[in-house]
């Protein structure tokens, strides 16, 4: 993810926004739930540590990687007093520096559309799993509808009577989004296509999940 984006003051305002987001919370806990029994967790594009915190929280071990320099700070601060669980690093996605059957469970939210090398990305998740280890995922296939998951955001600020307090905050997501985030998707694969993709890598037990993202998003669970 090399834009300027992800130095900007978008990140600022991602958690104020998201994490009183009825839409975001739902896929963040999609993602939760489903490393419940997986002690040792690498959560792939953890961006400002959102599903890495609730995970800490839970008791387990957690590896959080991410390219925004950022949203690792953001991160790092946010879960300070789980530091003895927690290991950050900057690295991509398609490269992980991991040994062969590490991890009991690997998580990845809103990132795969970000990468350069789409088959390359989910091999690699799928050499560091341990046999019948889980991977959650949640794919983008493309920047449409941005206007209806603006909306959605915004309508869950007032919900909790968080608008107009939040409206900064909101006016620099809608910017970003619109402006840059949602012209970044470089891998805009439907959930067929990345079915297909993981049974051909032999992941097993492919399902997928409701996601409330206007069509635009999905959210599978597979294991090796």
């Amino acid at each position: 993810m090399t834009n300027d984006v992800w130095k900007s003051r978008y990140l600022d305002a991602y958690d104020k926004v998201l994490l009183n987001s009825d839409i975001y919370l739902a896929v963040r806990n999609f993602h939760v739930n489903a490393m419940k029994k997986c002690k040792i967790v690498l959560d792939s594009g953890a961006g400002t540590g959102n599903v890495t915190e609730e995970l800490l929280k839970q008791g387990h071990v957690v590896y959080a990687i991410d390219t925004s320099k950022k949203a690792l700070e953001i991160l790092r601060k946010k879960c300070t007093k789980y530091d003895q669980r927690l290991k950050i690093y900057d690295i991509s996605a398609e490269q992980l520096p991991f040994d062969n059957e590490k991890f009991d469970g690997v998580t990845s939210m809103f990132t795969a559309h970000f990468v350069d090398d789409f088959d390359k990305y989910l091999t690699e998740h799928y050499r560091v799993l341990r046999k019948n280890g889980i991977f959650a995922f949640t794919g983008r296939t493309s920047g449409e509808n941005m206007k209806l998951v603006l909306e959605s955001y915004e309508n869950s600020l007032r919900k909790r009577d968080l608008f107009p307090k939040l409206a900064p905050e909101m006016n620099i997501m809608r910017k970003s989004i619109l402006g840059k985030v949602s012209k970044i998707v470089k891998q805009g694969y439907a959930s067929k296509e990345t079915k297909k993709i993981l049974e051909n890598i032999e992941f097993k037990n492919i399902r997928e999940f409701p996601n409330p993202y206007f069509g635009q998003c999905y959210s599978l669970i597979a294991h090796k």
